[in-house]
């Protein structure tokens, strides 16, 4: 590249020259972290920090000053949607912290204030969360492997160190100052958390959005059912009726989504327990002895233990433990790893069920609950991190965004599930329902086994893949498309495939970044880089 067309590209977060006139991206540096990810582990510490300290205050904030009873405190705290901007995720906070203040909504304050917060907040972290985790993955290219494997757990890292400084301090601010300064400093926190943000937009590696792979998934869907059930004509399957309108590379990657989205049918189940940690064991230790060397733990700062846990345990996994069972033949892969994990979820609630019965007999020592919290962090360790990397590995590129969006609407599903179980009042002791909720996790368990038993990794695929394609030319069918995926007309294919197999070349130095390409991708054959295609920007002209 000469020197002008140097000066008019930009560097991306791991080194690598982005020219504007080819949109190519020239080799990164492999061997060093980009520099992105410290701007994104700073964003999430923060945005962490006011998400959980709101979390940590908001149930006896329901509770107790807008008198809500412990099942309906329950189910508000637990609304979430999805949608975009952080700034609203910013305004919820400031609407929490202005409304908490004493006469601002009346006396005796109304519940307008908190729903309406609430709403905002649920809009804010439900749009951000399905891109911010599957950005952390974009940063990485091609012979990043193994740190793209070890960042989904620092990742986690921060979530948990967020979480763990905003579950000792808010509870402390609400105790010794008022409620709208322990929901003002979260706020501030999450200003920050976007500040940090936006500082790193000059190291960010940004893949340019194609198509809206949310339509083309819901319109793939709509032409299969709609072909499916029209009478007449030729007898097609479900997914021939769709490739009348989008092309077999959409249509591949819609089915690969759809199998790892199959993988995540239990998982509402895991978080209907998990995130009851929060609220249900909140109330538990309500009722404990909590004075340690005369000091009083608040209860809503018993939860500190599980980001506690959490930063102990997880270099512990990920130094000993998944190293330790490797060397003595146990390999404990992604699917059999969850499995696990929602096992361990399962008997924490069995440990907080018989406390629960105790309870009834005795004042327990706070320290009781640990063993409950101890079982919830390794449960969370394997199906919450593991799970975060299976999503993005096993998701095509294209679908990436989605399939994280599906992840975190398991967590939605399952904070449901506990709103209807609260408000019914099926249960007429919470001991009762411990046991209920364990006894649901082993039911999914045997569900997700079922589910996943046959799953083909996707390295497993391209491994086998590789192994039978070995000499074989590679075939087309001849037809274009448009970048939505839908056909186009096939007038000059042969220009398409020549571009094509240019561009491939191309993509064994780092990340073609095409306009008439929707999915950017890691080019995994064994071309050489050294290759002549100058010719490739004449083909576009």
């Amino acid at each position: 590249m000469d020197a002008s067309s140097e000066n008019d590209g930009r560097r991306g977060g791991n080194g690598e020259l982005i020219s504007t006139d080819s949109q190519t991206l020239l080799p990164p540096d492999t061997t060093k972290w980009p520099k992105s990810i410290a701007f994104i582990m700073g964003n999430e510490a923060c945005e962490r920090f006011s998400f959980y300290g709101l979390k940590a205050i908001l149930a006896l904030y329901l509770h107790k000053y807008l008198l809500f009873s412990e099942d309906t405190s329950t189910m508000v705290r637990k609304f979430k949607t999805i949608l975009y901007l952080s700034f609203v995720y910013v305004a919820g906070s400031i609407v929490l912290s202005v409304t908490s203040i004493p006469g601002a909504t009346g006396d005796p304050p109304h519940w307008w204030g908190a729903a309406v917060g609430l709403t905002l907040v649920s809009l804010g972290t439900g749009g951000i969360k399905p891109c911010v985790s599957s950005f952390v993955g974009d940063q990485f290219v091609k012979g990043q492997e193994a740190m793209l494997g070890m960042v989904f757990a620092m990742f986690y890292f921060c979530i948990n160190a967020g979480s763990l400084a905003s579950t000792i301090i808010t509870p402390l601010l609400r105790e010794h100052t008022t409620y709208y300064i322990a929901f003002g400093v979260p706020a501030a926190l999450l200003t920050l958390a976007t500040i940090v943000f936006w500082a790193g937009l000059p190291t960010y590696r940004i893949v340019p959005p194609g198509a809206n792979m949310t339509n083309i998934l819901f319109g793939a869907l709509a032409a299969g059912f709609r072909g499916k059930f029209r009478s007449g004509g030729p007898k097609k399957g479900f997914w021939e009726h769709a490739e009348d309108k989008y092309d077999r590379q959409t249509i591949s990657d819609i089915k690969a989504a759809l199998g790892v989205y199959r993988v995540f049918i239990p998982l509402p189940v895991f978080w209907s327990l998990f995130d009851q940690h929060a609220s249900r064991w909140v109330f538990q230790a309500d009722l404990m002895d909590r004075e340690i060397f005369g000091l009083t733990i608040q209860p809503d700062q018993v939860p500190t233990l599980n980001p506690l846990i959490m930063l102990t345990l997880i270099p512990i996994f990920n130094k000993v433990v998944y190293p330790g069972l490797e060397k003595i033949g146990i390999r404990l892969r992604p699917l059999m790893r969850m499995s696990i994990g929602m096992l361990f979820i399962s008997l924490s609630f069995v440990v907080a069920g018989f406390i629960e019965l105790w309870l009834e007999e005795d004042h327990l020592f706070i320290a009781w609950q640990i063993p409950q919290y101890f079982l919830l962090g390794c449960g969370e360790i394997m199906v919450s991190i593991t799970g975060l990397e299976f999503a993005y590995s096993q998701a095509p590129q294209s679908m990436k965004s989605v399939v994280m969006a599906g992840w975190l609407l398991t967590t939605a599903v399952g904070n449901a599930i506990v709103a209807v179980i609260a408000e019914s009042k099926i249960f007429s002791e919470r001991w009762i329902e411990f046991f209920f909720f364990a006894g649901l996790m082993v039911v999914f368990i045997a569900i997700f086994i079922g589910f996943t038993f046959n799953y083909r990794y996707v390295e497993d695929a391209a491994a086998a893949a590789d192994d039978g394609l070995a000499g074989l030319g590679g075939q087309s069918d001849g037809d274009s498309f448009h970048q939505d995926g839908k056909r186009k007309s096939s007038s000059s294919n042969k220009k398409e495939e020549r571009r094509r197999l240019m561009r491939d070349d191309r993509f064994e130095e780092g990340v073609v970044i095409d306009h008439e390409d929707p999915y950017p991708t890691l080019h995994r054959g064994n071309h050489s880089s050294k290759r002549d295609t100058s010719g490739y920007d004449q083909l576009d002209a």
